[in-house]
């Protein structure tokens, strides 16, 4: 097979989920560039150290009279006053030592201040800005506002703020993400689920093709849809085949034994009964049953899944038990049922409910068949399913056999098949039923000494109502 060259588009899941990353990281940092340019940043209160570190700049510059700098119309650089330099503000509002382009930022700081008389910072663009701190200067102290200005990279004092606070830092990341998260998920999840439906679809017997499964979706997800649609085009294809095939072999198989059993007639009536004659009718009668048997193990398989339908679990056992009890009472054989659930009208089965029949009416009448004198059938729930346990008294078979007796045409003893006219099909037949139910079949040793057959069938959850079951109750009636 030709391997499919990869397109990379945009609705393709590798380059959505590189994106995601890259976008995530740059909205991340888009955010960190732009937060100090955006006027609503908040006044922060000056911790107790830096109000002494101000405090004693501020008494060191009155010491050392840098202030009359200020006065008379000069201004302090960073350089002479340590990192920052210092803005004097009358009380007329004139602004002292304040360089060109820092009027905007220091006039905006006093008007936008909540408290006049606390110090606070607040960053504008590259300048931080801190005060005010009221002092007096002058012969007549006059009383000034000082306020200090720091030129900063505001991206690292954010940076630094951030992973100083890494639970900040994790709050900012989930917010961004999240969004994202969000889109991914859903451009995956959306298709996952619709092909998920269509799987079950495909599993009840609906082959139907869903175009939407390539319209929608990431690429890689509408080219697993596309090659779903090949499949079940490709299984409707085969059982189509199969369908015809199985009715080309009816006709074939049913023609010539038609001829067979009516030449047989004939020569009964031509030459009278006789041994060799009987034994060519026997052979003739057991292989029309074994054409009938192997054609509806093959019509099961291939239409298990049509027909279904959702229905009370009472509905597998009604009418098959009256028929059985009374066949058994023809045969002087003792026939009980035991039924351990509590309103079994509150318990649903969503399947063929013809075909199930026909699993438990197949597995009586296999008891029936090889029983001594008694039959006991236990009903009950257990793991939400409904368990069928059918045990009768006859001979039994070895423990090696149990799972054998399940495979198509197989014969634990040819004699007794003989006798019985069995073809190997009908437990092949059960097993088919329960397992395209998702069911369980087994066989082990019977309490009473012949063989017990038990079926186990998943109950429908979808309207299930709260009923009382009673414990199975392990007692021979």
């Amino acid at each position: 097979m030709q391997k499919q060259k990869q397109k990379f588009t945009f609705n393709s899941l590798t380059i959505r989920i590189f994106l995601f990353f890259w976008l995530t990281l740059f909205i991340l940092l888009l955010f960190i560039f732009l937060l100090p340019y955006f006027d609503a940043h908040v006044y922060s209160n000056l911790k107790e150290n830096e109000i002494h570190r101000y405090e004693n700049k501020i008494e060191s510059a009155i010491q050392h009279d840098q202030f009359s700098k200020l006065l008379n119309g000069d201004i302090i650089f960073p350089a002479e006053f340590f990192s920052d330099h210092p803005i004097l503000v009358s009380h007329s509002g004139q602004l002292l030592g304040m360089l060109p382009d820092e009027e905007k930022a220091i006039r905006q700081f006093m008007f936008s201040n909540p408290v006049q008389v606390k110090p606070l910072k607040r960053i504008y663009g590259n300048s931080q800005i801190v005060g005010p701190f009221p002092i007096k200067l002058g012969e007549q102290d006059a009383t000034y506002q000082c306020f200090f200005i720091n030129r900063i990279s505001a991206q690292k004092e954010i940076l630094t703020y951030i992973f100083e606070r890494p639970i900040f830092l994790i709050i900012l990341v989930i917010l961004i993400s999240s969004p994202l998260l969000w889109w991914l998920s859903q451009s995956i999840g959306g298709p996952i689920r619709n092909l998920q439906q269509a799987a079950n679809a495909v599993a009840m017997g609906h082959l139907t093709i869903d175009k939407n499964l390539e319209k929608k979706g990431l690429l890689e997800l509408r080219q697993v849809g596309q090659s779903f649609n090949r499949m079940t085009q490709s299984l409707e294809d085969v059982l189509n085949n199969q369908r015809t095939l199985l009715s080309s072999i009816s006709h074939e198989l049913r023609t010539p034994l038609t001829r067979l059993q009516l030449a047989t007639a004939l020569l009964r009536r031509r030459l009278g009964e006789n041994e060799n004659i009987q034994r060519i009718d026997t052979e003739a009668q057991r292989l029309d049953k074994m054409i009938n048997d192997l054609l509806q193990l093959s019509r099961q398989q291939l239409n298990s899944h049509l027909g279904r339908e959702i229905f009370e679990i009472a509905a597998l056992w009604e009418g098959i038990l009256e028929d059985a009890e009374f066949e058994a009472e023809q045969k002087k054989i003792l026939f009980l049922s035991n039924l351990y659930i509590f309103h079994p009208e509150n318990y649903r089965i969503n399947g063929n409910l013809e075909l199930l029949q026909s699993a438990v009416e197949n597995v009586i009448r296999n008891a029936l068949k090889y029983t001594s004198s008694k039959i006991v059938i236990h009903f009950y729930i257990e793991n939400h399913e409904l368990v069928i346990l059918t045990e009768d008294d006859g001979a039994g078979l070895p423990a090696e056999e149990y799972e054998k007796i399940f495979k198509p045409f197989y014969r634990v003893d040819e004699a007794r098949t003989r006798t019985t006219g069995g073809t190997g099909l009908g437990l092949s037949i059960v097993a088919h039923t329960i397992k395209s139910h998702h069911g369980r079949v087994w066989a082990n040793r019977s309490r009473l000494g012949g063989l017990a057959v038990t079926l186990s069938i998943p109950l429908w959850l979808g309207e299930v109502n709260s009923a009382t079951t009673n414990n199975k109750t392990q007692s021979d009636a």
